[in-house]
């Protein structure tokens, strides 16, 4: 008998054929009012929600103020002597409730012994929102914590011992040691999100220090520098592998104790206006944050961090990335003369990603110099144009001539833009993709080689 066949015998469906323990898994994964609603679905269904351990309330999918009071007091009163696992508030827009009301639901769950806490507001406006309640300082269950668009207050003892995830995004914090003590109140704490919004001038220093941290994201919303913010970041995490920097206004990076291992994300812009650098510019910003990164094994950088050390390569000298065996970097077109420098920084770089900005740059680039890396261990090498200006080429003849130990080579180059793709059909796409594609290998054949075993691959889009 089919399976199929017994279901339909049975007055089934395809979901009630599923054990308890799948069932309660995907009903997990479902706002806790459409949940509910299962119960309706057959006998089986009625207390089957019961069992799940997650609440995920949208205060927005409630019209009435009384209904959402009811239906979240009724919730947390069944719940009363189980434990959550999970709880997630989350208001997109206006907020019908008070915020006094939610921080009392949220003392209530807090010392059912919660794991996992997200609260998720989409308010602009919080002047007048409460905070947080105090007991979410002290929840010694909590796993994972994520606060949207909240109020931190300052809180002189806080204990997560068993915290190890902890986003934070576009917060308002009472005052700037309350950031600065929550991260080192968490012993085991891995993983660190911070997104933060240049409105809000609450954190002029961010300090981040923690032993036991792998992996920390700061990112900040971007627009054109602003004139008077003097914010700092300082980072001591000796088991960070991964740090990404998205923050165009710090004005200073001051990174301890980074290990070898690491890999590092940068797009940092210091607070000013790339296209009109001058010697006023605080030199010793790239120079600390630079030596900060010495010891990472690989690096991605952003156009417009290369563009400020570009400047400060007229005067300084870079640091050795003795350790680095693989970098990603961006270039405005105007700045591709600095490869060579940056590259002898790295004498044991093995895999490099060149990708070219899509800016209207006419420049005459040219090569003076080889690099160690190039005749030592550079085997990988990949070039992303959107230029479409040639310069792709020039930067491909230097690394295919002079790389004596490449094994591959990949150049990916756009020949479409959006603008055309909407005018030609998918067919001939394809043909002019392939011509164009066969048309760049035959000019790159033209190239000598400074390694006969490399492997050439050209990708057109």
């Amino acid at each position: 008998m089919s399976n199929q066949g017994a279901i339909k015998r049975s007055g089934g469906d395809g979901l009630s054929s599923f054990p308890d323990h799948l069932l309660s898994h995907i009903l997990s994964n479902l706002p806790t009012k459409d949940v509910v609603t299962t119960s309706t679905l057959s006998t089986r269904w009625i207390n089957l929600w019961h069992s799940i351990p997650v609440l995920d309330i949208e205060i927005d999918d409630f019209d009435d103020f009384d209904d959402l009071l009811s239906f979240t007091s009724w919730l947390l009163e069944f719940h009363k002597d189980s434990s959550l696992h999970k709880l997630k508030f989350s208001f997109e827009t206006e907020l019908r409730v008070s915020m006094c009301r939610i921080t009392a639901w949220l003392t209530d769950v807090v010392k059912r012994k919660i794991q996992h806490l997200e609260v998720m507001s989409g308010m602009d406006h919080k002047v007048d929102m409460a905070p947080m309640p105090v007991v979410l300082y002290l929840c010694e269950t909590l796993v994972s914590l994520r606060l949207h668009c909240v109020v931190l207050s300052y809180f002189q003892y806080v204990s997560l011992p068993n915290l190890k995830m902890m986003h934070l995004e576009e917060n308002i914090y009472m005052c700037e040691e309350t950031l600065e003590n929550l991260i080192s109140a968490c012993p085991i704490l891995e993983d660190l999100t911070l997104v933060r919004k240049r409105d809000y001038n609450d954190v002029e220093v961010l300090r981040v220090r923690s032993q036991s941290l792998n992996s920390f994201k700061l990112v900040v919303d971007r627009l054109d520098y602003l004139e008077g913010y003097v914010w700092k970041v300082i980072i001591d995490a000796p088991r960070l592998a991964y740090l990404r920097l998205a923050d165009p206004f710090s004005v200073s990076f001051v990174i301890s104790n980074l290990g070898s291992s690491a890999k590092v994300d940068i797009d940092v812009g210091f607070n000013v206006n790339i296209w009109n650098l001058d010697d006023s510019f605080e030199r010793s910003a790239v120079c600390k944050l630079l030596t900060g990164l010495s010891s990472v094994r690989g690096m991605a950088i952003s156009g417009t961090t290369l563009k400020i050390i570009s400047h400060y390569l007229k005067h300084e000298p870079m640091p050795q990335f003795q350790n680095m065996t693989w970098l990603q970097a961006e270039f405005y077109i105007s700045d591709l003369g600095m490869l060579p420098g940056v590259l002898e920084c790295c004498p044991n770089l093995k895999s490099v990603v060149v990708k070219l900005k899509d800016v209207m740059e006419r420049e005459e680039i040219s090569f003076s110099s080889v690099p160690k890396c190039l005749q030592s261990s550079l085997e990988n090498v990949e070039i992303r144009s959107e230029t479409g200006n040639g310069v792709e080429m020039i930067l491909s003849k230097y690394f295919l001539e002079n790389s004596l130990v490449l094994k591959k080579f990949k150049l990916c180059k756009r020949i479409f833009s959006k603008e055309d793709k909407s005018l030609i059909f998918k067919e001939q796409e394809a043909l002019i993709i392939e011509v164009q594609e066969f048309l760049i290998m035959m000019e790159l054949g033209t190239f000598k080689r400074g390694s006969s075993a490399s492997e050439v691959n050209v990708v057109a889009f």
